[in-house]
């Protein structure tokens, strides 16, 4: 995500579902930034999957839905933080920054 290059070390970047779970398995990171519609395993199953696994990583999920269904799933599910893909550029260093410290994080 090269908008986050700019302020944190993005250790990994992965095309589907089953690619970001070997990279969250592989590197460890403190924060995942999934979108919710992926090949393999969307975000959502993937958040999901994390916190069943007992996985402490604090997850964001980006969509362009903006339901309040999808939104609570993803929260529900285990996300820290659910961020609008349109405001993508304006929120998602500020989600990044909130959701690692504990935080939640929504787009409005």
């Amino acid at each position: 995500m090269s908008v986050l290059r700019s302020e944190f070390d993005v250790v990994a970047t992965a095309n589907d579902g089953a690619a970001a779970q070997e990279c969250i398995d592989r590197y460890h990171p403190d924060v995942a930034v999934l979108d919710i519609v992926m090949p393999h395993i969307n975000g959502i199953e993937l958040t999901r999957k994390l916190a069943r696994n007992g996985n402490s990583i604090k997850v964001i999920v980006c969509s362009v839905e903006t339901d309040e269904g999808t939104i609570d799933a993803a929260f529900t599910a285990g996300a820290s933080g659910y961020v609008y893909k349109p405001r993508l550029t304006r929120d998602l260093i500020r989600a990044v920054r909130l959701v690692s410290s504990g935080h939640q994080f929504k787009s409005a």
